[in-house]
């Protein structure tokens, strides 16, 4: 096997209603998104898998266009209806919003992402996303690995 990886980074807001400290508080994170693909090498005369910057397209098109200045929280978020009203007010684009069905904490993102990108990597490109890491300050970050 051989892997390559590329990274991107992005700005976005969220929250964490069950957090019992900072984080629950809306608040925002300069993420950086480490992609990992990988291929089985059949031959030595392998170029490469993936230019990195198709690899970065895939990840700007799932990922930083849709989150990227944006805000996430939960969609049983007890403060929903004051977010939407907030960015009403600010900008007048509820899409700017995101609700979904978990608490996006760094380990639920990265799954998240993952799931994103994983089909369009294998459909357009026929390779294998290993793993998606994904870094919420310089020190810290969560990995996932399907």
């Amino acid at each position: 096997m051989i892997e390559i990886t590329k990274e991107i980074e992005i700005d976005m807001a969220h929250r964490l209603p069950n957090h019992e400290w900072k984080c629950r508080s809306l608040h925002w994170h300069r993420y950086k998104i480490e992609a990992t693909v990988e291929w089985e090498i059949i031959s030595k005369d392998i170029w490469m898998i993936i230019d990195y910057s198709e690899l970065k397209k895939v990840m700007i098109d799932y990922i930083d266009e849709k989150f990227d200045h944006w805000a996430i929280f939960y969609k049983e978020d007890p403060f929903k209806k004051y977010f939407i009203e907030m960015i009403n007010l600010w900008d007048q684009n509820p899409d700017k919003l995101h609700f979904v069905n978990f608490i996006p904490t760094a380990e639920n993102l990265c799954k998240y992402w993952f799931e994103l990108i994983e089909l369009p990597l294998r459909k357009e490109y026929w390779i294998t996303l290993k793993k998606l890491r994904v870094w919420e300050t310089p020190t810290s970050s969560a990995i996932y690995i399907k």
